[in-house]
């Protein structure tokens, strides 16, 4: 699930952005690096390096975010379900139960591992494990959604 969510967060628009920039970034930085030769000094010779490990960190990071929240959502052990409602959508993990209506909702995205479901004029992404949904449920979940 964290890697469809880290998958999902990493292809946003604004990480499409941050993507174009690190790539021009890392053009620029090694276009320099051949036109200054020999006399390349120090902050030129680092700067592809460094904008990978940016980059890399970028990953990293996302990644280690995604799990820490999945973990949090659903500790290991913890009993998931999920439930179709005729105005919204029930999720329950152990004792708690949310109850997100339909129109909370603005988008579906199905992966691998997870459903995710993006809130409306948040940043959130709700995810649920896929194997919870049938193909039915996700092409139902799709129509109350849109």
């Amino acid at each position: 699930m964290a890697r469809d969510a880290s998958f999902y967060s990493l292809t946003r628009p604004w990480a499409l952005v941050m993507w174009a920039v690190l790539a021009a970034a890392l053009a620029t930085s090694i276009v320099s690096l051949g036109s200054a030769g020999t006399d390349a000094d120090v902050l030129t010779a680092w700067m592809p390096v460094a904008v990978v490990a940016l980059a890399a960190y970028a990953v990293w990071l996302t990644v280690v975010n995604a799990r820490r929240a999945v973990r949090a959502a659903m500790p290991p052990e913890t009993i998931v379900w999920v439930e179709l409602g005729e105005r919204a959508l029930l999720i329950g993990a152990d004792k708690r139960r949310s109850e997100i209506p339909y129109d909370e909702f603005q988008s579906i995205r199905a992966g691998r591992d997870a459903v995710l479901l993006k809130v409306r004029g948040a940043s959130v992404v709700t995810a649920v494990p896929r194997p919870l949904f049938t193909d039915e449920d996700l092409a139902t979940l799709r129509a109350r959604i849109a």
